[in-house]
């Protein structure tokens, strides 16, 4: 009997405590400590990787390369060669970074200026979202939670956010356009939009859509429209004046040769969108369901949640789209959750235990995202990896096409060639005869032999032409099969049969394969 009264007093207390104000300050103080940490881990993580000498990701190498160019004084956008293709990327995040490398060098950090700019950009995304919810509530903790959601995607997006490319960048910019466009500088905006689209042109539908959010207020909404497309139009024909069209033909010509892919079509809400924040989204479904929005305040909202909704799965549903593509979405699904959170405390102010479930709501979806940042950071033989690899490069005589990590040939005192993914966009988008020719130079160089020997990531498959494993059958592994911290790594060289490079390249952990050299 004593028993039984001491568990009903001790539920009556624990009840008691969920409606009490230390109860309500421990949640927040519990949300709060969860965001502080997600900015932690992404700290450690990005400072750790920042002097990383190796690319991250396999893109990093390409881009490190064009950052190069500019560095030198070579022009971005020439006609492609096998020798160099650009990327199908706007120019800005290029020429940020290009500026910075001129101030750090590349001696012995290469990566360093590209990854502080990217780096930088995603703090400055957590300052832009931090504003745009406190443009719509005075409540902090909203905000903050919102900050802690987004950090808590580096996970989620596969590291995107410090590493050398436009993606961070582009994000910033982006959500910068939106609060001057939300706190009242349309025309303000629209200069910023402008340097968005210089950062990834894809963004070039979605600015005008979300300038139509300027509705009520025609004048203004004309006005940042006209700015927008005056600025927006004089800023491409300088470009394309300046490199004698070639500006165009990538940022323009060659994306649209980019196939649709079904399958991410269809798994783009359920697994990108909904998978890592499915409570996020249910608050801010609760938020709208169950609070008052005036439609005059929520139109800015609409017309930016349709537009980068539908324009960021469109972009995800096209071959070459990566976890990158959606790091928009993550951002304003963050601004989305802290004004959902501060409406929910809004209405259940005076319900404590209410109040208390929405805090332990939020504090569950940024607990679900907790991640080991370790896993981010390549591991700690990586570097004699690589350079062992670099090496191997470089004993090799001649000319050698390391087809996807053109710095790494760099490194290894060779001449840097085009990029894989580069290459392969302009030769599917089958442009006439730029494509043709571009065709015909990579054929007559596997015919004769151009290069000693070519390393590539993955041998072909039926569906691919690129024609190195009938030239080049004799195939060695780089001995970095089981070694997979990156997205993509340098794993065959590929020889002519015959060839009297095989010591140089063969290791004890190689493997192989003559088939095709027994005739």
């Amino acid at each position: 009997m004593q028993l039984r009264q001491y568990l009903q007093q001790g539920q009556e207390r624990l009840w008691a405590a969920t409606a009490a104000p230390r109860t309500l300050r421990a949640a927040k103080a519990l949300v709060a400590a969860l965001a502080i940490l997600f900015a932690g881990l992404f700290l450690w993580a990005a400072v750790k990787r920042m002097l990383y000498p190796f690319e991250l990701e396999w893109i990093e190498s390409g881009i490190l390369v064009s950052v190069l160019r500019i560095v030198h004084g070579q022009a971005l956008y020439v006609a492609p060669t096998l020798d160099y293709v650009p990327y199908l990327y706007a120019p800005l995040y290029l020429y940020v970074s290009a500026a910075i490398t001129k101030l750090v060098g590349v001696a012995e950090h290469g990566y360093l200026a590209m990854r502080l700019v990217s780096t930088l950009s995603t703090l400055g995304s957590g300052g832009a979202i931090y504003a745009l919810v406190r443009s719509e509530t005075p409540r902090r903790i909203a905000a903050v939670a919102a900050v802690g959601l987004y950090l808590a995607s580096y996970a989620a997006v596969g590291g995107f956010f410090d590493i050398g490319r436009v993606d961070s960048l582009f994000v910033f910019l982006l959500l910068l356009a939106l609060l001057l466009q939300r706190r009242g500088y349309p025309v303000v905006a629209a200069l910023v939009w402008v340097l968005v689209f210089q950062t990834k042109q894809t963004v070039l539908p979605l600015a005008f859509l979300i300038l139509l959010a300027e509705w009520p207020r025609p004048k203004r909404m004309f006005a940042a429209m006209l700015t927008f497309g005056i600025v927006l139009a004089a800023s491409v024909a300088w470009l394309n004046h300046a490199t004698g069209g070639w500006y165009g033909f990538y940022i323009f010509g060659v994306v649209r040769g980019l196939p649709l892919v079904l399958r991410q079509a269809v798994l783009f809400v359920p697994l990108l969108l909904l998978g890592p924040m499915a409570a996020a989204w249910a608050l801010i479904v609760a938020a709208v369901v169950t609070t008052r929005i005036r439609l005059e305040r929520a139109m800015f909202f609409l017309f930016v949640s349709f537009a980068l909704f539908v324009g960021i799965w469109f972009v995800e549903a096209h071959r070459g789209a990566s976890m990158n593509s959606v790091m928009p979405v993550y951002a304003w699904t963050a601004v989305l959750f802290g004004i959902a959170i501060a409406r929910l405390m809004d209405v259940s102010a005076a319900q404590p235990r209410l109040h208390l479930a929405v805090l332990l709501a939020v504090a569950v979806q940024l607990v679900a995202m907790i991640y080991n940042p370790g896993r981010l950071v390549p591991p700690a033989d990586a570097v004699q990896r690589s350079q062992a690899f670099v090496q191997r490069v470089r004993a090799l005589s001649g000319d050698v096409y390391v087809l996807n990590h053109s710095y790494d040939a760099i490194l290894a005192g060779k001449q840097p060639h085009a990029e894989g993914e580069a290459l392969g966009a302009v030769l599917d988008a089958k442009l006439g005869s730029t494509s043709a020719d571009l065709r015909a130079q990579l054929n007559a160089a596997m015919a004769s032999h151009r290069y000693s020997a070519v390393v590539v990531d993955a041998l072909e498959t039926k569906d691919t032409s690129w024609g190195f494993e009938k030239q080049y059958p004799l195939q060695i592994s780089t001995g970095l099969a089981n070694y997979r911290y990156l997205t993509s790594e340098p794993q065959w060289f590929l020889l002519p049969c015959g060839s009297a490079e095989v010591k140089t390249v063969m290791r004890e952990d190689s493997v192989e394969s003559r088939t095709g050299c027994e005739k």
